[in-house]
């Protein structure tokens, strides 16, 4: 190569005056720089006409030949495109099924991604549920397709006709199932305007456990019925006449125990500290549009010690439910509730992946460990424990922690009836929350539908 540049510098600096190109003639020059110069580019096979020509680097043919010495070459580079670098391929666009669901994606001022719905369990790709949005982008869930088609079964056979329920893998926060239905409401999962009820005493109990201020088989003293909590029987007195550890109180949900709970080793500011912790007053950072649930603690004591049994005034949704049940699972943090596995460009591009997020700590490890194992008093001599006695297959087997809730609301109107678990008891891989609302008596159990969730997911 050197000795071809060697060879174009010397023609370069050849002087050739009118007489010698005269007497060579101009053809037989230019057929010899062709020949050099397609064989220092790569050619295999050329000719000594023109076509030739667009082979040559247009500054090497621009200073070698003159115009007016070789008009025949200038007048074949004139008809020739200036030599640019070969277009980069065009990527290929992935083919994604054309009978997948729409939905549409938006963007918060904090740039987290946002889906108005969840798609039919019949929109798969690769094996995962998925849709797409109007740009063509591939949006895949992290919802187990299965467990989801059971879910939604569940729900088109209640007759209640509010009906909820949240499946959550506690140690990430993603959700496995969800689906909802309701006469009045547009998304009962995402309605913060729930009462709580008493699934509010976890938060009492976690409360008073950090603080180390009980344990749980310490014995309350208490009057009056386990549900009634009236100004005759709120705080401790010396005619309280029965008792009940903590442990046992919380499995049967009794009410002025929790009360006393609160009076005595509570105040205002931990039981409100301990709500906050638990996810309430601020945002979840869900993929879908949630409200912020609220927990307005009072410094009343009355108004305390009814808010501590799960009277006051604090509301929350579904998908709020299952995180704060996650949170006692998975040790004491609260998890960002997610569905958006990932968001895929139409050319194969990762536009959004998502990650695991602690919002907070709700708790240290060891009282998360202590309330968990309180919560399977539930379903072994508390509230669930007859749904629980008729357990099947591998759920026979294996140990679940939960808590049960009701309480008259308004929003929608009728009776709110709760259930919060999570299971197995030793490692939990699921947290559910159910929530069936109905005009008076419940026309389905909450801890059934739970009972049956549990029931697909190990089988």
């Amino acid at each position: 190569m050197k000795e071809f540049k060697s060879d174009i510098s010397a023609l370069r600096n050849q002087r050739v005056d009118g007489s010698y190109r005269r007497k060579i003639g101009i053809t037989p020059l230019i057929a010899f720089l062709v020949l050099f110069l397609s064989v220092a580019i790569g050619y295999r096979s050329f000719t000594l006409g023109l076509s030739s020509a667009e082979a040559i680097e247009p500054s090497i043919a621009s200073s070698t030949f003159k115009t007016g010495s070789a008009p025949l070459l200038s007048a074949a580079l004139s008809r020739q495109p200036m030599l640019s670098l070969p277009a980069q391929p065009r990527r290929a666009q992935l083919s994604f099924p054309s009978g997948l669901d729409l939905v549409r994606l938006s963007m918060t001022h904090s740039k987290r991604i946002l889906v108005n719905e969840v798609p039919s369990t019949t929109s798969r790709y690769h094996g995962k549920l998925a849709a797409t949005d109007p740009q063509g982008n591939l949006v895949q869930y992290t919802v187990d397709s299965n467990l989801q088609a059971y879910i939604e079964g569940l729900i088109k056979q209640v007759t209640s006709p509010h009906v909820a329920i949240v499946a959550m893998d506690p140690t990430s926060g993603k959700i496995l199932g969800l689906a909802s239905k309701s006469k009045s409401v547009d998304n009962l999962l995402l309605h913060s305007h729930i009462p709580a009820a008493s699934i509010f005493k976890l938060v009492t109990t976690a409360a008073a456990l950090e603080n180390e201020t009980i344990t749980p088989y310490q014995q309350i003293k208490y009057r009056g019925g386990m549900y009634t909590l009236n100004q005759w029987n709120y705080k401790p007195d010396r005619k309280d006449n029965k008792s009940m550890s903590v442990s046992e109180a919380l499995g049967k949900s009794v009410n002025p125990v929790f009360s006393r709970v609160a009076l005595k080793y509570l105040d205002q500011k931990s039981l409100a500290n301990s709500a906050e912790a638990f996810g309430f007053n601020a945002p979840l950072n869900f993929d879908q549009r949630l409200t912020t649930s609220s927990a307005s603690v009072p410094s009343n004591e009355f108004q305390l010690g009814r808010t501590a049994a799960g009277f006051g005034e604090i509301y929350f949704s579904p998908i709020h439910a299952a995180a704060l049940m996650s949170g006692i699972a998975n040790g004491g943090y609260l998890p960002r509730p997610y569905m958006i596995d990932q968001v895929l460009s139409p050319y194969g591009e990762i536009v959004h992946r998502a990650k695991p997020e602690a919002l907070r700590t709700i708790m240290r490890k060891d009282t998360a460990r202590t309330l968990l194992n309180m919560m399977e008093s539930t379903t072994k001599t508390g509230t669930s424990r007859k749904e629980f006695a008729k357990r099947s297959g591998a759920l026979r087997r294996i140990r679940v922690a939960a808590k049960t809730g009701t309480l008259s609301g308004t929003d929608p109107k009728g009776i709110n009836h709760w259930f919060v678990a999570a299971a197995p008891l030793e490692k939990p891989t699921i947290a559910i929350a159910v929530l069936v609302i109905d005009p008076s008596k419940p026309r389905t159990s909450a801890s059934r539908l739970g009972r049956l969730v549990f029931e697909k997911f190990f089988s």
